[in-house]
């Protein structure tokens, strides 16, 4: 009998829970950022750089426990390289990231490890006030086969700022 009242028990309280989890998001987070293409090499965003249309990203969910994805969702940027990407569960739990797939320029498509990954924060429960749906991440960087002209001038012109 004792154990039968446990077993109800624990069904009421591990079900409901279960049930919050699997219940889609009223309204959706858009994860949106940015990818362009470092025409100099320095591995962070700049003048020169330019905006990739048609590069593919996708959002990355992994378990906190064993680390596999649990979720993934792909998206493409625009003419401007911004990209967004609906996340319809929250993913508390998860560990998420923007992640770099490919670039539609033949020049521009190398994966640079540092550029090519950011995290993305997929949930309400995190102890902050925020509350819209939006999520902006860092931008995401591929880097161009040859350096263009300027670049020079830009390294000089960063170094004497210092």
């Amino acid at each position: 009998m004792t154990s039968s009242r446990v077993l109800i028990l624990l069904a009421l309280c591990v079900l409901p829970a279960l049930l919050v989890e699997a219940v889609p998001l009223k309204e959706p987070y858009q994860v949106t950022g940015r990818v362009y293409c470092d025409t100099c090499h320095l591995g962070c965003e700049h003048k020169l750089v330019t905006y990739i249309a048609g590069a593919k990203v996708k959002i990355e969910c992994k378990d906190d426990k064993n680390f596999r994805i649990n979720y993934k969702r792909e998206g493409v940027t625009d003419k401007d390289g911004r990209f967004t990407i609906e996340v319809r569960e929250d993913h508390q739990e998860d560990f998420c990231f923007a992640v770099l797939v490919s670039s539609p320029q033949t020049n521009c498509k190398k994966i640079v490890p540092g550029l090519d990954k950011v995290t993305a924060i997929v949930t309400n429960n995190n102890g902050l006030q925020e509350t819209s749906p939006k999520r902006n991440v860092n931008s995401l960087g591929f880097k161009k086969d040859s350096k263009v002209a300027g670049c020079a001038g830009l390294v000089l012109q960063y170094n004497s700022d210092v």
